[in-house]
């Protein structure tokens, strides 16, 4: 199952993506506004246009709602129709075949005529050279399914021309929706392999005897299982037709989402109701209008300049539990008859597992009791010494090396956090000043310092991460010869220690003037300018390992999101 459908899922009990009043919201470098209050003296400069998702020049990505994602959808099918002169339904299956990609579509219809193109999108092309222009079959048939006869309004012929008796067909559209295929049924013909076309496909299902009289389905926007356009009441019998009906609706639908590599729904949770739209390159961090700011690529929380190879790994240590196996293989052995590991705590070779079984530490084979310091009666393990010792040695060097940039990475993440308790703090503070008149000062410039910190703070603890794979890791050792990583990591350090030296002097001074509120023209110019200065280090920082260490990879490439600033922080 997707991990698009999960999160629709996870918002069936919500009815936002039906609320939603506008088409779409477009990413801007629009200006930050203070939250919680109306005030004129609680707004950022109104030069920058309002609030929103921050977006710089070159590719960049909108916010979607139900209403854009429709219209967006029916664009494209326009287009298309337009273009190869061709019926709605067909236009869509040739968009969902080539995943919603115009210009692929496009290109191929370029490098090739249009009829061999609306073929490899399984759609039938007629002598005439249109398509799904076929017509329904003259005479009583025997359908060659169930090998009954027929008469004609019994009947339906697809595209391709091949007519079967409808309860034959609505049986196999049900098999084929309840398997997941519903976006490409295929006609029962053997060898046939052209796709049904929707409109018929859903007339069948909408006309089934079986089926309660309902308009079953809506208007076909996308959003969560059951809340697809309009009502449906398939429920209310609880017959399968109808849910059928629903579920086909539903799933062409989300196509344009699902199958769409430049469409990824918000994985908030729960759902917020809205789906983010890239113009061009995957590799971003887009922001939804809920505030969920997400790897586009992996759909996982912001993690630049980690790829997301390196993420997916760096998730499964801290969540998972290979560092717990590399502690316990660099500090407990397995008693040889229980299995259990046991930890030695001093003394000589020979241990004592609670079961009763001696064994010796430095083999971890079973012995008598019988033993002094320098060895144990009846067993020789010099051999193996070694080669345990390498293995001890390894992974208490590898949790070490961990636990080094763990320990950093957390260390940022939790400032992360509290940077963004204390913008929340501030704002009130100066709401509170102002509703009671107190006070009706600007401070942008403070706000403006705590964003960039906790921009800055996310920037740090993942540069930890991405250290541990780049620097004496596994993932990139073949690249680099020894002095040349040693090189590497010395430059990237150096540009990682001035950035941290800087956030923490901006974080002492927002400290004091956050505490007073203080307009002291001296404190602020300090503020500012040290905001200023961590956007220009993050920059090099990121310059620095794009050109300076992605740049110089041999055995592969690596992509990642581009840092972009948002201009309103520094403004």
């Amino acid at each position: 199952m997707s991990v698009k459908s999960a999160a629709m899922r996870d918002a069936a009990d919500s009815e936002e993506f039906e609320d939603m009043s506008e088409d779409y919201e477009e990413a801007s470098d629009a200006s930050y506004e203070y939250e919680g209050s109306d005030d004129d003296a609680c707004h950022m400069d109104a030069a920058h246009g309002d609030a929103g998702p921050s977006s710089s020049a070159g590719p960049g990505w909108s916010v979607l709602n139900q209403d854009a994602i429709v219209k967006l959808q029916a664009e494209a099918v326009a287009d298309v129709v337009a273009i190869l002169g061709v019926k709605p339904s067909v236009a869509k299956t040739v968009l969902m075949y080539f995943r919603w990609d115009k210009e692929a579509l496009m290109s191929k219809v370029a490098e090739r005529d249009p009829e061999s193109v609306l073929k490899q999108a399984g759609v039938a092309v007629t002598e005439a050279g249109t398509a799904g222009s076929s017509g329904q079959v003259g005479g009583p048939i025997t359908c060659q399914v169930c090998f009954t006869d027929a008469e004609p309004v019994e009947t339906t012929s697809m595209d391709c021309g091949h007519a079967f008796c409808n309860d034959c067909w609505r049986q196999h559209f049900k098999t084929q929706i309840g398997e997941g295929q519903a976006r490409t049924i295929r006609c029962m013909a053997p060898k046939c392999g052209v796709v049904c076309d929707e409109e018929k496909v859903c007339s069948l299902l909408k006309s089934d005897p079986a089926a309660p009289s309902t308009a079953a389905g809506g208007s076909g926007a996308a959003g969560p299982s059951g809340s697809a356009g309009g009502s449906s009441s398939a429920g209310a019998a609880g017959r399968e037709p109808n849910e059928a009906l629903d579920k086909y609706k539903h799933s062409m639908a989300l196509s344009y989402v699902e199958d769409n590599a430049r469409v990824n729904f918000c994985p908030s949770v729960p759902w917020c109701g809205h789906a983010v739209q890239v113009d061009g390159d995957p590799f971003v961090e887009p922001e939804c209008s809920c505030g969920k700011v997400f790897c586009f690529k992996c759909l996982k929380d912001p993690h630049t300049p980690c790829t997301c190879k390196m993420w997916d790994e760096w998730d499964e240590k801290i969540h998972g539990d290979s560092e717990t196996r590399n502690w316990f293989m660099a500090n407990t052995k397995p008693c040889p008859k229980c299995s259990k590991p046991v930890e030695k705590n001093g003394g000589c070779n020979l241990v004592m597992c609670k079961c009763g079984q001696a064994f010796c530490w430095l083999c971890g084979a079973a012995t008598g009791t019988q033993h002094t310091w320098q060895k144990i009666e009846g067993h020789s393990c010099g051999r193996w010494k070694d080669e345990m010792d390498r293995k001890i040695d390894n992974a208490a060097r590898s949790h070490k090396r961990y636990m080094h940039y763990f320990e950093r990475y957390k260390l940022h993440m939790d400032s992360y956090s509290k940077e963004g308790v204390k913008r929340s703090d501030l704002l009130k503070r100066i709401s509170e000043m102002v509703e009671t008149g107190i006070e009706a000062r600007d401070y942008t410039w403070l706000v403006r310092a705590l964003d960039q910190l906790k921009v800055a703070r996310g920037v740090l603890s993942n540069s930890y991460a991405f250290a541990y794979f780049f620097f004496g890791g596994e993932m990139y050792k073949d690249d680099f010869s020894e002095e040349d990583n040693k090189r590497n990591q010395d430059l990237f350090e150096e540009h990682q220690q001035r950035l941290e030296g800087e956030v923490e002097r901006l974080s002492g001074l927002v400290e004091d003037c956050s505490e007073s509120l203080t307009i002291d023209s001296d404190a602020r110019v300090r503020v500012i300018n040290s905001t200023v200065s961590i956007e220009s280090r993050i920059l090099k920082f990121f310059d620095m390992i794009e050109v300076d260490l992605y740049g110089k990879l041999q055995s592969c490439s690596a992509q990642i999101a581009v840092y972009r600033p948002k201009r309103n922080l520094v403004a």
